[in-house]
């Protein structure tokens, strides 16, 4: 699991991405006029006093779903058990990945503490992906860089990927979901179970 300083910088833009950017010239720009428009306004709309955990778990969630590329990520994610789930479990995992995501994210968000983002520059990159440059700077102090992968999703552009300090977010759960299901004999219905015990707990314990 990433520490709080790593998983920060993903709260800007998960939180933050939620329109279509007229289209430019240069697809680098775009995507990174995309990410630094939109991370700007994830402060503003989930930092509000009066918004109850549920409410900042919800937004979140809402807004992640825009952002960011969900199908492809949580197949990304789940890796090659995603080819051995069955329909049913694909179907549920899915949407409990969400919960979960949104769940931990928004609960980062209540203990912001004055970080500022700025995005340098976008880069194109193969298989039609943009890979935006940015940092994450700590009122102490501390910069810490983050990559967003960036593509056209339909028409509108979606985050697939976030590497921070290098870490990919995707390898990052891909990796903890692997040995949840090997813990649980090799069952995708081993990790779904976990998932859902562990976004319980985090609802119940107001991190969410």
């Amino acid at each position: 699991m990433l520490s709080r300083r790593l998983l920060i910088p993903v709260v800007f833009a998960i939180a933050g991405l939620t329109a279509a950017i007229p289209a430019k010239a240069d697809p680098a720009q775009d995507a990174a006029a995309f990410i630094d428009s939109f991370g700007h306004r994830a402060i503003d709309a989930l930092t509000a006093p009066d918004l109850s955990n549920q409410q900042v778990t919800d937004r979140f969630q809402a807004l992640f779903e825009e952002g960011f590329d969900v199908p492809y990520v949580a197949r990304s994610a789940l890796g090659v058990f995603w080819r051995r789930a069955t329909k049913d479990e694909k179907a549920e995992f899915v949407p409990l990945f969400k919960e979960y995501i949104a769940q931990i994210y928004s609960g980062l968000f209540r203990q912001y503490k004055g970080e500022t983002f700025k995005v340098k520059s976008g880069q194109p990159a193969g298989d039609d992906m943009i890979i935006v440059l940015s940092e994450v700077k700590s009122p102490d102090g501390p910069v810490t860089p983050v990559q967003w992968v960036v593509t056209s999703v339909n028409g509108k552009l979606k985050i697939r990927d976030v590497k921070i300090e290098g870490v990919s977010m995707v390898s990052t759960y891909r990796d903890q979901f692997a040995n949840e299901i090997l813990q649980r004999n090799g069952k995708v219905a081993g990790l779904i179970d976990a998932l859902r015990q562990k976004t319980a707990s985090l609802r119940t314990n107001g991190s969410g």
